[in-house]
């Protein structure tokens, strides 16, 4: 049994494709799936949702993620794991991110299998 399945998974993503690989996949898995195209949404769904796990674009329309971090992580007394994925690979944008709270860091273009792996580690 994967620590997925029965788990609750937020992605916060803008791009729509991105969305709904997402969605199939960790429905596949058996976890609940809930998702936002904007920080503001994101950050309402985790006070509303309480989410175990957020997967958190960085380039968001309207807020930096790693500027949404910090909320996301203080958003409710359970804080989420968030793993960042993001096309973003420079060294010190992942530096950020894990200071403000990120517990894994994937790059776009990604494998499945990869991200899978992180969330697994993360959520254990």
């Amino acid at each position: 049994m994967s620590v997925i399945e029965n788990a609750k998974i937020l992605v916060i993503d803008d791009t729509p494709s991105i969305r709904t690989f997402l969605r199939i996949s960790m429905m596949d898995y058996g976890a609940t799936f809930h998702e936002a195209s904007t920080a503001g949404e994101g950050h309402k769904l985790c006070e509303t949702e309480e989410p175990d796990l957020v997967i958190l674009d960085l380039g968001l329309p309207d807020k930096d993620g790693l500027d949404l971090l910090p909320d996301i992580v203080g958003a409710n007394g359970s804080a989420p794991k968030v793993v960042v994925l993001s096309v973003r690979n420079d060294r010190r944008t992942r530096e950020i991110a894990y200071e403000r709270g990120a517990s894994g860091y994937v790059t776009k273009p990604f494998i499945m299998e990869d991200l899978i792996e992180t969330i697994e580690h993360v959520l254990r």
